[in-house]
């Protein structure tokens, strides 16, 4: 049996603009928010307490159940790290398919968003402000409204480097976030390109914190093409500026791929984080897996995850024998297990 995965989500930012006392009500919500998650992991990994306990604790520093769920689940993503430090403020509520979306954070419409802030005493309540998303996402968000769906939203203070404070800046850069369903996204973004209906190909791709390689091959097996982007220089960059760099040389591969006859995109699974290798920081290959699911359906083709043991081990032998380098050789590697993979489900479905 398949393991279930998680449902993909893509992510949609807006500018949020707020009057001076509903930005100080929501900042002071943040800044608990913030502190929530920061308990929550110590509370969860060092003293492993049960997430009922921690629940209980947060929901009485927060005086919201649906917030403090949210503070573990963001506290989750960093279960590898023994203790984390927010530089800035933040909100997160997890959606809520049957009320209206999100339980906390909501859309009232495609340019107005409804915030809870809770109180001790229980008297709720809601500040309304504006937001601006991008024309292009305008219907989307119409349907997200009017339609039965589920959605994350957070708020953030984005800051364009590490040294930067965000008491001087958040009155200009404070962001709505949603994660939506990819399969809504993929609707209003189809890539002009799509995957022939006669296309065959398989492509492999070895993803690293510098460089992306690509090996296409064909149902033999036989290398058919090699196609690697070298981005070095995103070392020295921010978080926002490397994501930017990594998201356009994906894109431009998947492009090529499917100009090229590829129908199915084989990467690894790198979702338990003891199966990470080298450098690679585990919220990049988070971004990387989420953007290739989102990338191939928008393009009709096939994703096929293989079991990452012992790639850079095989891949010396076929660097040497080839004469390859040894990311290009994983790459053709992991095109080879795309294929056995591929294989082996279509006899079990037969």
């Amino acid at each position: 049996m398949a393991k279930r995965t998680k449902e993909a989500r893509a992510t949609i930012i807006g500018k949020l603009v707020l009057d001076e006392v509903s930005l100080a009500k929501l900042l002071l919500t943040m800044r608990k928010f913030r502190d929530c998650i920061e308990l929550a992991h110590t509370l969860l990994f060092r003293e492993e307490l049960s997430e009922t306990e921690v629940k209980r604790r947060l929901t009485g520093i927060l005086s919201n159940a649906w917030y403090a769920s949210s503070a573990i689940k963001v506290a989750k993503l960093y279960k590898e790290r023994p203790r984390i430090k927010f530089r800035k403020p933040l909100l997160y509520s997890v959606g809520a398919k049957y009320e209206k979306g999100n339980r906390n954070i909501r859309l009232a419409s495609t340019s107005e968003v409804l915030i809870k802030i809770p109180h001790a005493d229980g008297k709720h309540e809601w500040i309304r402000g504006n937001v601006k998303f991008g024309k292009k996402y305008l219907p989307l968000l119409q349907e997200l409204i009017n339609g039965n769906y589920s959605y994350g939203a957070g708020i953030t203070i984005k800051l364009r480097s590490r040294n930067e404070d965000w008491k001087r800046v958040f009155r200009k850069r404070i962001y709505l976030y949603l994660n939506i369903p990819v399969e809504l996204y993929v609707k209003y973004f189809t890539k002009k390109v799509r995957v022939h209906p006669g296309s065959k190909l398989f492509a492999g791709f070895d993803f690293n914190v510098n460089r992306i390689n690509m090996v296409i091959v064909d149902q033999y097996g036989r290398m058919r093409d090699v196609k690697n982007i070298h981005f070095p220089e995103v070392i020295n960059y921010d978080r926002n500026k490397s994501r930017a760099i990594r998201q356009e040389a994906l894109s431009k591969l998947v492009t090529y791929a499917v100009s090229h006859g590829v129908k199915y995109f084989v990467v690894e699974d790198l979702n338990k984080p003891e199966r990470i290798r080298g450098k690679i920081r585990k919220w990049a290959i988070r971004e990387y897996l989420l953007q290739m699911e989102i990338l191939v359906r928008k393009v009709n083709g096939a994703l096929v995850k293989v079991n990452p043991a012992y790639t850079s081990v095989d891949a010396i032998g076929i660097a040497l024998a080839r004469g390859l380098d040894i990311h290009t050789a994983s790459a053709y590697l992991i095109a080879l297990r795309g294929i056995k993979s591929h294989n082996s489900i279509q006899k079990a479905i037969i």
